[in-house]
């Protein structure tokens, strides 16, 4: 049960790193100058272009590793659940061939 146990906990840090990841990539915006949207002409409407399209992408990988974390979260803790059964149905042996049960 300890390699199902170190599982679950690997599986939970990797669910810690994407939510983190899930945080940081949208509050790394380098702002809408880096794109040049204050340019002139079509030079600006370029860079507004491609800032809405770096803030919609940055977005959605944003929620995409939210949904992940959750997912993994998930399996973390269905891991731990069938631990737990394997434990409870090896001690219930235990009983049973003991005689105790």
């Amino acid at each position: 049960m300890d390699t199902l146990r170190a599982l679950a906990a690997r599986l939970d840090q990797a669910s810690t790193v994407l939510t983190t990841l899930s945080h940081t990539v949208p509050a790394n915006d380098p702002g809408s100058a880096a794109f040049g949207v204050d340019a002139p002409g079509r030079a600006g409407e370029v860079g507004r272009a491609l800032h809405r399209q770096w803030t919609a992408a940055t977005d959605h990988r944003a929620r995409e590793a939210r949904a992940a974390a959750g997912r993994l979260s998930a399996a973390a803790a269905a891991v731990r659940e069938a631990a737990d059964g394997y434990t409870d149905a090896d001690r219930a042996a235990r009983l049973r061939l003991a005689g105790e049960a």
